[in-house]
């Protein structure tokens, strides 16, 4: 080998040529990465809506397919620490639960019961993807005399209107008897037809099971494993064919009130919505200047009752789910950047109908007065 080539060889990279190297993966990296967030974030939003279209697609089809002609629901959930779920249900039967509160006439309300339909898997968002259901001004107090059931708390206000959240999983999942906090909403479509039932005034119970043995050794809940058994929508129609339990247990309420009524963990009391809001939990904590609760995952902390990390603005929250980004009380005039999207339901094929931001200035000024759109 020559003199030449043995210096060529040995001679390797200078200072500076390692700075120009250096200082272009610098750039490319500096390039690069927001370029990857951008397409992970849009990706991930696609990946969102079409999961929840989906979903809806999931829920006609149960009722279109139904051996019995029973209508079915598309439920929502949230499990801490997990990710919103839809899951498919099916209408099993209806009783009088008297662990719900008496109407203004003093009537304890009849509930239709739902269960999780086995043949179709719970269709899951994103993490970190949330979903809201919206309820009118008037509609979260329906328990008349006795207080009402379905989101009592310091979260909502029935003046005016809500998105409430699916809180399916902050309870005492230990006891049986702590389901009164669980609640979430649904959208029920017709078992004849498929289509979606539009402002559907009944009451339903679905049937969520705690994952747990605890406090199951006494009755009612040591005759009925929903923790274990799979014909769960067997175990709920032989529950409410039973003449047996027509008196009322030591703690004040019949035997299938316990087992199935709002008081019951394992039931989820819900009602039918006709709005949907998709969003980000991340980007309603940015606006919100919260934080999530990384137990949960979300603006919820991590406890038994279902409760927000701070004392929320819910006006400034409802608003932001419409579109002020900016919180400045208009919509889209002031530059806002709208990030959640609002769907409605097309009523016979329960295609999700994307709600047009720029019609929200005047739906804004009906909501300032505690109207509904």
């Amino acid at each position: 080998m020559s003199t030449r080539q043995r210096a060529s060889v040995g001679r390797g990279f200078t200072l500076t040529e390692l700075i120009v190297v250096i200082t272009i993966i610098v750039i490319l990296t500096a390039v690069a990465v927001p370029a990857f967030r951008s397409t992970l974030a849009s990706s991930e939003s696609s990946m969102a809506e079409t999961q929840l279209r989906l979903a809806f697609a999931t829920g006609r089809e149960a009722a279109l397919h139904s051996d019995s002609g029973s209508d079915s629901a598309l439920m929502f959930q949230f499990e801490p620490g997990g990710r919103t779920s839809m899951i498919a249900c099916e209408y099993i039967g209806t009783f009088r639960d008297k662990s719900g509160s008496r109407d203004v006439s003093g009537r304890y309300p009849d509930r239709d019961v739902f269960v999780p339909i086995s043949a179709f898997d719970p269709i899951q968002l994103p993490r970190g993807w949330m979903v809201r259901g919206f309820v009118p001004a008037g509609l979260l107090d329906l328990g008349g005399a006795g207080g009402r059931d379905w989101y009592d708390g310091n979260r909502y206000d029935n003046k005016v209107r809500s998105w409430v959240f699916p809180e399916t999983g902050f309870f005492d999942a230990l006891r049986a008897d702590d389901g009164a906090e669980r609640q979430s909403f649904l959208v029920r479509f017709d078992g004849k037809t498929g289509a979606v039932l539009v402002g559907d005034p009944r009451e339903c119970l679905v049937l969520l099971p705690r994952a747990t043995a605890s406090d199951r050794t006494r009755a009612p809940f040591d005759q009925y494993r929903f923790d274990r058994d799979a014909d769960l929508a067997g175990l709920v129609q032989h529950a409410l064919q039973r003449d047996d339990w027509k008196g009322i247990s030591g703690s004040g309420i019949d035997q299938i009130s316990r087992l199935l009524g709002d008081v019951s963990g394992d039931t989820v009391l819900c009602h039918t919505v006709e709005q949907v809001v998709l969003y980000k939990e991340s980007d309603l904590a940015e606006s919100m200047q919260a934080r999530i609760d990384k137990a949960t995952g979300c603006l919820y902390k991590d406890a038994v009752k279902p409760e927000y990390v701070a004392k929320l603005d819910t006006d400034r929250l409802n608003r932001w789910l419409e579109g002020d980004t900016n919180n400045d009380g208009q919509w889209i005039e002031q530059g806002d950047t709208p990030v959640a999207r609002i769907y409605t339901l097309q009523r016979y094929t329960a295609s999700l109908q994307p709600v047009p931001l720029l019609n929200l200035p005047d739906i804004a000024r009906d909501f300032g007065q505690g109207g509904a759109s």
